[in-house]
């Protein structure tokens, strides 16, 4: 049984077992998504949810798809070589696209530079140099060669491709502690900041974008063989990045898709509309497994305890949770923004004073991610959303 196969439990209010969602009929334009040959569980409403506002949020790309594909031609022509001599699975082309749009001089706020938006220590751990005049995290192949000895090195760490991509965003000590506190290495499941939480859906929304053949796809943007492919190659040796002595890659090829007929916007709209359903995108809900309510507040400091108390029955597992049982939780994080993040790690019956391990975090559910805005004040009756 795989990682991504194993099942998961949820929790069921009384008198109110939560239906299982009937899988979706297939809709024009959207079919199975895989990230790196994982699959992604669009059947979960959060997933498919969390992906239909990252293709919205990259709809100003859709208007303009085939000149971006265009323009990352050359690009690609030279990373996928790389990525498939390293081991490395086709789909992290697209992270120098969301991390830098192709801009070699790009620096963040963070002071990451260059197409993969490397930090210094991380740059000279994996060999590049930093040096004024020639920092080589503007240099595409070498710093290409740099991603994919960082991107093994995650894997060897974590034996996931998608939480890789976690950690390329959120750092590897993040993940990690993680995995530790939930148990287990389901990116869908886990509880992330917003921004690590929402990265990979931002990669798998290009990725949509780019194969999907709704979206105008008309070449082959993978390693393949053909004239399509010839062109971009020919491009990139224009630009300078190849040299004609250099070996043809080996790689899988893939067929050249058709251009739909139906007009873009429409295909998208009914991507959208599937992934959504009911649910509303300018009022997002993220309903948790539990609601508590704040009994004691600790310190706003990492580590200090805070308690609360149920709001409704639950059942999870073969343990019935009523309301008023204590839920104890810890301080894991309170990020620059101020967002508290909180674990729960135990709850005490109030009937019976038996003790009930488990893990929950507390979740935002205007986003559905951990990190929940702290109020001006916190007072007892502050009411929190909790998921497994």
């Amino acid at each position: 049984m795989g990682l991504l196969d194993k099942p998961i439990v949820f929790a069921q209010k009384k008198n109110a077992i939560r239906p299982v969602a009937p899988k979706p009929r297939p809709a024009v334009g959207l079919t199975r998504l895989h990230f790196c040959g994982e699959t992604v569980p669009t059947e979960q409403g959060d997933v498919s949810t969390k992906l239909a506002f990252a293709l919205a949020g990259s709809s100003g790309y859709s208007s303009h798809v085939n000149g971006l594909k265009a323009r990352s031609a050359p690009y690609f022509a030279v990373i996928e070589p790389i990525l498939s001599k390293h081991g490395v699975p086709n789909d992290f082309k697209y992270l120098p696209l969301i991390e830098s749009a192709w801009q070699s001089n790009a620096v963040s706020s963070a002071g990451a530079v260059g197409y993969w938006q490397f930090m210094d220590d991380t740059a000279q751990d994996m060999g590049l140099s930093i040096a004024p005049g020639n920092d080589e995290r503007t240099d595409l192949r070498k710093s290409t060669e740099a991603a994919c000895k960082y991107l093994q090195f995650l894997y060897r760490k974590l034996g996931s491709w998608t939480l890789v991509a976690a950690a390329y965003n959120g750092g590897v000590g993040m993940v990690q502690r993680k995995i530790t506190r939930v148990g287990h290495r389901d990116y869908y499941t886990m509880s992330m900041n917003a921004e690590t939480g929402y990265y990979l859906y931002r990669i798998l929304a290009m990725k949509e974008l780019f194969t999907n053949p709704s979206y105008g796809m008309s070449t082959t943007m993978f390693i393949a063989s053909g004239n399509a492919y010839e062109r971009e190659r020919a491009q990139a040796r224009r630009m300078g990045w190849l040299q004609d002595e250099e070996p043809e890659p080996v790689g899988v090829p893939i067929e050249s898709l058709p251009r739909p007929a139906r007009a873009e916007a429409v295909v998208m709209d009914s991507v959208l509309n599937q992934l959504l359903k009911s649910k509303s995108v300018s009022a997002p809900v993220f309903l948790g497994d539990l609601s508590a309510k704040l009994i004691r507040a600790g310190k706003l400091k990492v580590g200090q305890s805070w308690t609360f108390s149920l709001t409704e029955d639950v059942q999870i597992g073969e343990d019935a949770l009523k309301t008023g049982d204590a839920l104890y939780a810890v301080v894991d994080e309170i990020d620059a923004q101020g967002n508290l993040f909180l674990r729960a790690t135990k709850l005490i019956s109030s009937e019976t004073k038996s003790v009930i391990p488990l893990t929950l975090n507390a979740m935002n559910p205007a986003t559905g991610f951990a990190g929940i805005p702290r109020p001006k004040i916190i007072k007892p009756g502050w009411v929190v959303q909790w998921k497994l």
